[in-house]
Order: structure tokens, then sequence, then C-alpha cells
């Protein structure tokens, strides 16, 4: 199962994200959910780089499987960080969508940082 860990303080406001497993839902090469949740995590990963010019603190597994991503919020400004925020929840509205149809594969969670 692919676990999407959204790392949010007390106030909702989300600085960074975590993805871990493997769906299993289909052939290698084939397995849609998989590449659903990848396409989501990259394409955050470059708007944050791109719209933002934000550099976060990235990890990923050598094999797959893992990518965690980190903005350090010393690095924004009010309008930066409303911009991000509205990044982070477009993706877990994305991801939300996909729980909602292969919530057998893909879940999704929140951690308090």
């Amino acid at each position: 199962m692919i676990t999407v860990e959204i790392q949010s303080d007390e106030n909702r406001k989300s600085y960074g994200f975590e993805i871990s497993g493997h769906a299993y839902s289909g052939e290698p090469g084939h397995d849609l959910v998989c590449a659903g949740a990848s396409a989501i995590a990259f394409g955050t990963v470059n708007a944050i780089g791109q719209i933002l010019q934000l550099q976060p603190g990235i990890e990923q597994g050598e094999n797959g499987g893992f990518l965690s991503c980190v903005i350090d919020q010393a690095d924004l400004d009010i309008e930066t960080d409303a911009k991000l925020q509205i990044i982070l929840q477009t993706m877990v509205t994305q991801y939300y969508t996909m729980v909602a149809s292969y919530g057998d594969f893909i879940e999704l969670k929140y951690k308090m940082i």
C-alpha cells in the first residue's frame, strides 16, 4: 500500500509530505495507482520549485517507493506561504480523490509538526 503522510502544523498549514510503499495494483510498469501517486508527488515538487522558486528538502529511495519533501518555514514570506498552501492543498485534494477510488492501494495520513 502507498501511504501519503502530510506534515501540518497546529494551524493546519502544511510544510511537507512523505510518500512510501508500493500499490501493487497492477503489473510493474502498468500500475495506475503507482503512476498516479508518483505524478501527483513529482508535479507538486516541480510546482514548488518553479512557481515559488524554492528548493525543498528532498529525499528519495534508491529503488523507488519513497519520496520526502520538506519546506523550511523560515524561507517563506506571507505571500509565498499562501501560495505554498494552495499548491499543497491541491495535492491533498488529488490524493483524496485517489483514496476514494483506490482505497485498497493508497491511504492518506496527517502528522503534526
